[in-house]
């Protein structure tokens, strides 16, 4: 994963999107939809050096109406292309057969917090962030093409983001799988905020370093499979490739990412 947040920094995104979605719940517009809660155990790479890898719980609450959904705690291949994109909102102002374009809110639960990495010593916090966008999704006859334009808003990184995936949809029985190829690309600003170097964090053996724009390409794979109607069993498996930009940091010592979750989600 790009970010080397641990389970403190999620618990730190959370409240912002459990705020926004009280809020958006509560409007008279949701109509009743299908509500989801769950958990997953998710793991994998950080590329920060001397961070120690992602381990965690991390609680699952989701809703679906004929427009508005929310998803909170289940991280879908933004675990693996670079967003770390852990939840979100969004409303579907165009829904066709074979296309929809949708409005989205989306927590960037990247962060690091170094105070006890002494290969980080003199590092700066990296803050999670929260992002609004745009989304598009073109159904074909031989997949899925997608397509997601985020941009900051939360004054933390001010950088923008672009990832654009193809995906093959599949069911086999009570199985669902969405394999799915993109690339992910981060703006300069959002890139040098979490893997730059500014003048007063470098050090004899850290040079000042500034991260230029980044495309990261990733692949994986969603699953789920239907116990009933009611209980599923969610998970998800990828790998990305940091772009030169981000894994020339000396901030940075793994380009390779890689990381899974899986778990159990109960729908009414």
């Amino acid at each position: 994963m790009t970010s080397g947040f641990k389970p403190r920094q999620i618990a730190r995104s959370l409240p912002l999107l459990a705020v926004a979605t009280l809020m958006s719940l509560t409007s008279h517009q949701i109509a009743a939809g299908e509500w989801r809660v769950g958990a997953n155990v998710a793991g994998g790479r950080t590329p920060f050096l001397g961070e120690d890898n992602l381990a965690a719980l991390i609680p699952m609450v989701a809703y679906k109406g004929e427009r508005f959904y929310a998803n909170l705690g289940n991280p879908g291949l933004s675990f693996f292309n670079g967003s770390s994109n852990f939840g979100g909102l969004g409303y579907r102002v165009v829904k066709e057969d074979n296309y929809n374009i949708d409005l989205v809110g989306r927590i960037r639960a990247m962060g690091l917090y170094p105070e006890d990495n002494d290969d980080l010593e003199g590092i700066d916090d990296r803050d999670p962030g929260f992002d609004v966008g745009v989304t598009a999704r073109w159904q074909t006859g031989v997949g899925e093409l997608n397509a997601q334009l985020l941009a900051d808003v939360s004054n933390t990184s001010k950088g923008q983001e672009v990832i654009l995936s193809y995906a093959y949809p599949l069911k086999y029985g009570q199985w669902s799988l969405r394999p799915e190829l993109g690339i992910s690309w981060q703006s300069g600003d959002m890139a040098d905020y979490y893997f730059g170097v500014d003048r007063d964090e470098a050090t004899a053996r850290r040079a000042v370093y500034e991260a230029g724009s980044a495309v990261t390409p990733f692949a994986g794979v969603e699953f789920e499979y239907a116990f009933d109607q009611k209980i599923d069993l969610i998970g998800g498996v990828g790998v990305g490739r940091l772009a030169d930009e981000i894994s020339d940091s000396p901030i940075v010592d793994e380009r390779n990412l890689a990381g899974g979750y899986l778990g159990l989600s109960y729908k009414f």
